[in-house]
């Protein structure tokens, strides 16, 4: 039984949210690369594509977050390592991290602030 043309887009959408050209995604879902080119004409194709990109996106943040914790206490066990050139490395890895993790904090609550006054200005204005 062959795919109908729904199903096939459904497997092209995670294929494309990964970043695979569209000639390849057509090798491996049975249709030419012309196919899925036209599809990502349509703004709902496209509206699914970005949707997929964007959950691999928060998938990927959320194993990195896992993992800065994991090598975070690496780094901060390595500091009292035998070895004085270990030591260094890992308080001069870890000091360097300090201002972009800063300066994330500090736009996530500015962004946090910007969205309640846009909330708060909608539900006043309406």
């Amino acid at each position: 039984m062959s795919k109908t043309d729904p199903e096939k887009k459904e497997e092209a959408v995670p294929l494309l949210a990964r970043g695979m050209p569209s000639e390849q995604v057509g090798e491996r879902i049975g249709v030419t690369g012309r196919t899925v080119r036209r599809w990502t004409e349509d703004p709902a194709f496209t509206a699914d594509v970005t949707a997929a990109r964007a959950a691999l996106l928060g998938e990927s943040v959320a194993a990195l977050g896992a993992a800065t914790r994991d090598a975070v206490a690496v780094l901060h066990s390595a500091l009292t390592d035998d070895s004085v050139a270990l030591r260094i490395r890992a308080a001069s890895i870890l000091i360097s991290a300090l201002p972009s993790f800063a300066e994330h904090a500090e736009l996530n609550a500015r962004i946090t602030a910007l969205e309640a006054a846009v909330a708060e200005s909608k539900e006043t204005a309406g």
